[in-house]
């Protein structure tokens, strides 16, 4: 213990408790309550992601680990695809379908140039979130790049055009010139960085050569320890990240400082002629050979992540879609109540209380598709039809049901949540249409008070959570669809997402994925949506995104793909009841359970 101190500078605590916090990183510990000495440790690892849509390899990549984009790819294809953390889901194609091109920006404002169609191609295209648009040619027909840079401000360099090539090429948002040269021609080298300062390595000849670029002109620095070609990268020019390639295995990941490369924890699953996107802490690999749909995420963190997961509840008595819940009831009491099944609208009511069901008194006529809220004890359910469309609202005290404060309009699939003295409905198809698609009515327990506007209409049963001073709206679609039609395309389908704060409704970030019928539950600073149907239907009925009171972020998919689910709990223990899968409807109960973190505290042993 001495030595540990003369060389680290600090001396070995004695603590009764773990520290909490990163300053703990590199000093050891003795636990004096375990009786064990312990450290805290940077954890370096690579975990499996979602699969692409399109497996494909020889694609290009641009953006972040939790919001990437792949396009292109072999066998030659135009095909896009937008990944969220979790999950990847189809966009707008490219207009040219290609392989072996170049990529950079990120998912919003994605760049893609160059490339084989077979023949070697000078196309350029600039991509906005939602459609690619063709942009000025490359000066040169080229593929088997590398790429850094943002859309406005871009870089290709290297590649194959009758040879491997040196040269570069600077994108400034319009047109491409010649930059500063390569020291070493080469092709299927990886590069990351910006358009002033890029980081090129590897490639074909088998190298591990590493250069850096100013702006101007690319110098030497150390080379990578493993040689080698098709391999990806991340980061920045001083914090990068290479992984997979070849030869010999395509698993090697080495980390970039800045002045030399750090051999790290391999993939779990080898690949080479893959893309990346990320940085050097938060990467993320996908496509490539041999494993053509593949994703691997690479984590570099003091602390370690128990992935969020869902997991299955108690059987419900009755399969249902569009029946009230408790939204703001906890997970361990809620319940379902009305809803549409087979053979039509029912008046059916369950108590859920953790684990098992039990059934209540039912509903004063049959109920579905309206706006709820509150609690097991305390619950409402506004409008919808009972058993044609209405403005009524009843309420539950936990053992019996009465009528309630009548809606302002008849209204039916909008969206709902609060509690019984604090209600909040908003959006939704009224009678006659276009009535209630973006009025806001408020609730105290008696009546119900028109408040302001949402910023946009809504209807499609969106996403609805939060309280009546708080709330947040996501997904659902735009009123310009015929009632009851699914649309197919924008902007029918929306993204967009709303908060309400008690008197203003403003837009917020968009949701990975435009659709309706989704279910949510949680507060304006931490909710979550999941389910529903989108476009093409396909990208919906699973997926899972977490609200952090600034953006949505992809996490586990659901057990059991449905749309029209009821909600209840809160984002740290969620729940989505029953709904309507594929093609009819189901009894799960599904809990949800958020991701933690905790500091990588190690164990000290003699072995």
């Amino acid at each position: 213990m001495t030595d540990y101190k003369n060389i680290f500078g600090k001396p070995v605590k004695f603590l009764s408790t773990d520290p909490d916090n990163a300053e703990a990183e590199g000093q050891i510990w003795y636990n004096s309550t375990t009786g064990e000495f312990k450290d805290l440790l940077i954890s370096k690892a690579w975990s499996s992601g979602g699969n692409l849509g399109t497996g494909r390899y020889n694609a290009a990549g641009a953006g972040t680990q939790t919001a990437a984009l792949a396009f292109g790819g072999f066998p030659v294809t135009s095909s896009a695809e937008e990944y969220f953390g979790f999950s990847w889901f189809t966009t707008a194609s490219l207009n040219t379908a290609r392989q072996k091109l170049g990529g950079a920006g990120t998912q919003a404002a994605g760049l893609a140039f160059g490339g084989a169609e077979p023949a070697r191609s000078t196309k350029t295209e600039e991509y906005d979130g939602s459609s690619w648009s063709e942009q000025n040619d490359l000066a040169t027909a080229i593929d088997a790049m590398a790429g850094a840079g943002i859309q406005t401000a871009a870089l290709a360099f290297g590649g194959l055009n009758g040879g491997t090539r040196n040269q570069t090429e600077e994108y400034d948002g319009t047109s491409w010139t010649s930059g500063g040269a390569l020291n070493t021609a080469r092709d299927r080298l990886a590069g990351c960085g910006l358009q002033t300062a890029a980081l090129a390595f590897g490639g074909e000849p088998t190298t591990g050569v590493t250069e850096q670029y100013d702006g101007t002109s690319w110098s030497e620095v150390n080379d990578m320890n493993a040689a080698r070609q098709r391999l990806a990268g991340a980061g920045t020019q001083t914090l990068a990240l290479a992984f997979g390639g070849t030869p010999p295995t395509g698993g090697q990941t080495e980390e970039w400082d800045g002045t030399s490369w750090t051999t790290s924890t391999a993939m779990g699953t080898a690949m080479q002629s893959n893309a990346g996107a990320g940085t050097q802490t938060a990467a993320v690999s996908f496509t490539g050979n041999p494993d053509t749909d593949n994703t691997q995420e690479y984590n570099s963190s003091l602390t370690a992540i128990t992935a969020a997961a869902w997991s299955s509840g108690g059987t419900i008595p009755v399969s249902a879609s569009n029946s009230g819940s408790a939204t703001n009831g906890p997970q361990d009491a809620n319940l379902m109540f009305g809803g549409n099944a087979s053979p039509g609208r029912i008046d059916t009511v369950n108590e859920y209380n953790g684990s098992s069901w039990t059934s209540a008194n039912s509903t004063p006529s049959v109920y579905t598709d309206g706006q709820p809220g509150g609690t097991q004890t305390a619950a409402f359910g506004a409008g919808g039809y009972q058993p044609s469309r209405t403005n009524a609202t009843i309420e539950y005290d936990g053992t019996n049901w009465s009528a309630g404060g009548a809606l302002a309009h008849p209204l039916s699939q909008g969206g709902g949540c609060g509690t019984l003295t604090a209600g909040l409905v908003f959006g939704g198809e009224g009678a006659p249409a276009p009535v209630g698609h973006n009025s806001t009515q408020e609730y105290d327990g008696s009546s119900w008070t028109t408040v302001s506007n949402m910023a946009s209409p809504i209807k499609g049963d969106p996403t609805a959570f939060g309280i009546q001073t708080a709330a947040i709206q996501n997904s659902g679609t735009n009123p310009a669809s015929s009632e009851g039609a699914m649309p197919t395309s924008p902007p029918n389908f929306v993204r967009t997402s709303q908060s309400y704060d008690g008197t203003t409704w403003t837009v917020v970030a968009s949701s990975s994925l435009g659709g309706r019928n989704s279910t949510g539950f949680g507060t304006q600073g931490d909710g979550v949506s999941a389910g529903g149907e989108a476009a093409p239907a396909t990208n919906g009925l699973y997926r899972t995104e977490q609200w952090d009171g600034t953006g949505w972020t992809n996490v586990a998919n659901l057990t059991t793909n449905s749309q029209l689910a009821s909600p209840g709990g809160n984002a740290s223990a969620g729940l989505y009841m029953g709904g309507t899968g594929a093609p009819s409807f189901v009894n799960t109960t599904q809990e949800f359970t958020k991701s933690t973190t905790a500091l990588n505290i190690k164990t000290l042993t003699t072995s």
